[in-house]
């Protein structure tokens, strides 16, 4: 009879320490779930503020390419990339990014766009003053244009005709002579290519108006089109061989 008291008393003594130890196990998983529940949350959160910030920062080229065309060093901090619209895209679709740029009292928009010129996309920024309402300035970051006549869309006097010009009409392209302020001499031999880069300036001119200025702009195409010798070409006064 005692053996069995003291069996009867084994068992009730260890049923609740029995459950206080799984409680206790219980807890000891649940913090440590909690733990790595809590250490992936964090590191989802660290990659996506970095994915983030790649997708609406700009490359460092192209950052390097902005500061040259003003002058000044700005940093990435002072940069907000601008989401267009899928109907913006449909209407200019040579622009790849548009950027606001703050640069202490000045605001400028910078634009990376590739219109497709004779053999290729030619890569571009262009940047616009908001406070002057005219290009800044452009340059061309790529190109794989005819050699000879591709290479001189990165000189100096052919980007400084897109300099200072305004926002309210597009550019046109002539071959010899300037006759109107917007009107942009083009390189000899090379029409696809001068107009190719002029439409990249007109789109970035046509999405500016469009989200900065709330006006409506016509259409820019994407691509140079030349049929038998005759380019057709949106902003220009002239049509010519290739």
């Amino acid at each position: 009879m005692g053996q069995n008291f003291n069996r009867s008393a084994t068992c009730c003594v260890s049923a609740p320490f029995n459950e206080m130890v799984l409680n206790k196990g219980v807890k000891i998983v649940t913090k440590r779930a909690m733990g790595y529940t809590l250490f992936i949350i964090a590191v989802l959160s660290i990659w996506g503020t970095v994915e983030y910030n790649r997708q609406n920062s700009m490359s460092k080229p192209e950052l390097a390419v902005l500061n040259k065309l003003l002058a000044i060093n700005v940093t990435d901090k002072q940069i907000t990339r601008i989401k267009l619209s899928n109907e913006l895209v449909q209407k200019f679709p040579a622009v790849n990014q548009m950027y606001e740029v703050l640069a202490g009292k000045e605001k400028f928009y910078a634009f990376v766009v590739s219109p497709i010129g004779y053999r290729s996309p030619i890569n571009m920024m262009v940047v616009i003053d908001a406070q002057k309402s005219q290009v800044k300035g452009i340059r061309v970051m790529q190109h794989d244009e005819t050699p000879g006549y591709g290479d001189w869309l990165v000189e100096s006097w052919f980007t400084d005709r897109f300099k200072e010009k305004t926002l309210d009409k597009y550019l046109h392209r002539v071959i010899l002579e300037a006759e109107d302020s917007h009107d942009i001499i083009q390189i000899t031999g090379a029409t696809a290519t001068s107009q190719a880069a002029i439409n990249g300036v007109n789109a970035a001119i046509g999405i500016y108006r469009e989200i900065i200025l709330k006006e409506k702009a016509n259409p820019v195409p994407l691509k140079v089109e030349a049929d038998k010798g005759t380019v057709l070409l949106s902003g220009s006064r002239c049509s010519s061989g290739v």
